[in-house]
């Protein structure tokens, strides 16, 4: 149970309440340990009720969270590789910090640690991934020079039709997929993807729309 509800701490932490202000602001260390913080609050958020005996871990894990993002942040300046390839790895190192903490807590004879009995952390992880998730990642893989001046309408649109088609997919209404998908990309999207900054809206929205939908059909 504590492994589903750790990432979910971690996705609340790194994409829901991590703004555009803190990204900037936690190449600091000041502004590192701020960020750390608040996904420090997301664990407690999640994992109150079994602290007395997690809380070590939850330690081991923010401490890896905050060597882990300084690490980024230093290579990135000097690799110069697109954005997305440090974003995903990233990604990808944070949850496998999650997933060997959950393992050696439960090899420590922790319960819980890995049987899940609510569905609900995954759907609600599988949520903030396909909607606030994908409103930062495709920018960054697909116009990634344009990220940090972009209007807020665009992230909000990619939000809004992911959780959409998100419903739809998991709730079994998979034909009404493409009829939502096209008004929402005739009345916002469009229009969008006709603006200097936002030009590659298009291929975002469409690659959401699939992301999102794919998600949903795996929590059926």
């Amino acid at each position: 149970m504590m492994f589903s509800r750790l990432i979910l701490a971690h996705l609340l932490g790194d994409f829901v309440l991590q703004t555009r202000w803190l990204v900037v602001r936690k190449r600091s260390p000041g502004g590192l340990a701020m960020h750390v913080g608040i996904v420090g609050v997301a664990m407690l958020l999640v994992a109150w009720d079994r602290l007395a005996v997690w809380w070590p871990w939850l330690l081991a894990i923010l401490a890896a969270h905050a060597v882990t993002d300084w690490t980024k942040i230093h290579l990135e300046a000097r690799l110069k590789l697109p954005p997305i390839v440090p974003f995903l790895a990233d990604q990808a190192v944070h949850v496998l910090i999650i997933a060997a903490a959950a393992a050696l807590a439960g090899a420590s004879g922790l319960e819980m640690a890995w049987n899940e009995t609510d569905p609900g952390w995954w759907i609600a992880s599988a949520y903030i991934a396909a909607t606030f998730g994908l409103s930062i990642a495709l920018p960054l893989w697909l116009d990634p020079s344009s990220v940090m001046q972009r209007p807020l309408v665009a992230r909000l649109t990619i939000i809004f039709t992911s959780a959409v088609v998100l419903t739809l997919a998991w709730l079994g209404w998979p034909i009404l997929i493409p009829l939502v998908g096209l008004v929402l990309y005739q009345v916002v999207a469009r229009p969008l993807a006709r603006s200097p900054l936002t030009k590659t809206f298009g291929i975002e929205f469409w690659s959401a729309v699939v992301m999102a939908a794919t998600l949903g059909w795996g929590l059926v």
